[in-house]
């Protein structure tokens, strides 16, 4: 097992003297290797080819800054990510894979049908039940462009969210001075092993493509015997703008996308400015309910009325329980024109007598 102690990540493996070699890998031509300028006896694959940026980096700090400033309630260190000194141009590796593939397939079809169980005569419940039927066939497909991450410095969840913008099409070939000032990532990944993820990602592919061929409700898909041709793996480098920041004791990665310059990052939440944000919230919604309930039922004694009828019938309007007479006197209605000529209400009808 690899542990990195900055970010955490592991990878499992088995040595090399116990690893178990894949025959396709094996009857693949090695690739050409580089040496370090230092003499590290260590040499890796050279890249085949390289993607460029169309961000330019006052863009990319730009959109970084922005981003930024959309997330309330953040860290300082986030709020000026885009002066961040390791704000860098950096090329992450990918293992690109091709190959042509033929899967022989055997499977069951299931079809829902309704029948009639539990009483005699037909009158029973209706349950639907499944009638399988056997389904085999061949399937063919042409993988052009399996990437594969082979680093594992950055999170996973990034770097997937990474490569639904690159465009592969746009690799050119590789050329050493393309690198100048620029960040390269090297490879943490060894090709076999990217050779194992990409046939398991060409796997699921070819079984999504099994279950459409069956057809039916349901499908159960117990043998897939898939065998590869043209088998080809390319190194290529990826662009991306990335800039890290401390918190809490941890470096956390933001990253901008080189060709479409989307923002990808953990957006950590600043526990002070927060706690801040809870207590002024919480003294507005106290100090409407308070200024609501006293205008509801702290009205000053002028406003009231006092005398007569009308202070009975506001009284008894303002209880949860007014009596029909009370609410129709509450009631405005047309006054007459003479005052001999007015309705009586029931109230007043009731106090005179």
């Amino acid at each position: 097992m690899l542990a990195c102690g900055v970010c955490g990540t592991e990878l499992h493996g088995r040595p090399a003297s116990r690893r178990i070699a894949d025959p396709d890998w094996v009857a693949l031509e090695p690739k050409p290797r580089l040496r370090y300028a230092d003499d590290t006896p260590e040499a890796i694959v050279a890249p085949d080819a390289l993607v460029p940026f169309a961000v330019e980096r006052a863009t990319a700090r730009r959109l970084l800054r922005d981003w930024a400033r959309r997330r309330p309630f953040a860290p300082r260190e986030l709020r000026r990510i885009d002066e961040s000194t390791t704000f860098r141009a950096a090329f992450v590796p990918h293992w690109v894979w091709q190959a042509r593939t033929r899967s022989r397939f055997k499977a069951a079809r299931g079809e829902h049908y309704w029948m009639r169980v539990g009483a005699a005569g037909g009158k029973g419940s209706r349950v639907r039940a499944l009638r399988w039927r056997p389904a085999a066939g061949t399937v063919d497909r042409d993988f052009t462009g399996v990437a594969i991450p082979a680093t594992v410095r950055l999170e996973g969840r990034m770097l997937a969210d990474l490569m639904r913008d690159w465009r592969l099409g746009n690799a050119l070939p590789f050329r050493m001075e393309q690198l100048d000032g620029c960040w390269v990532q090297r490879y943490d990944l060894e090709p076999e092993v990217g050779l194992e993820l990409a046939k398991a990602r060409m796997a699921a592919a070819v079984e999504r493509e099994v279950r459409i061929r069956v057809g039916g409700d349901e499908q159960h898909v117990p043998s897939i015997d898939t065998a590869y041709a043209g088998l080809g793996y390319r190194l290529v480098l990826l662009p991306v703008w990335l800039a890290s920041y401390a918190h809490r004791g941890r470096r956390r990665m933001v990253a901008v996308h080189g060709e479409s310059g989307r923002v990808l990052g953990e957006r950590p939440w600043s526990a002070v400015k927060l706690g801040i944000g809870i207590f002024l919230m919480l003294a507005v919604s106290g100090l409407i309910l308070y200024f609501s309930r006293l205008s509801a039922f702290g009205a000053p004694n002028s406003q009231r009325v006092r005398t007569g009828r009308g202070y009975r019938v506001e009284m008894n309007y303002r209880r949860k329980r007014a009596t029909a007479p009370a609410n129709r006197a509450c009631t405005p209605r047309k006054r007459a024109s003479h005052p001999r000529l007015r309705r009586r209400t029931p109230l007043e009808f009731r106090e005179r007598q």
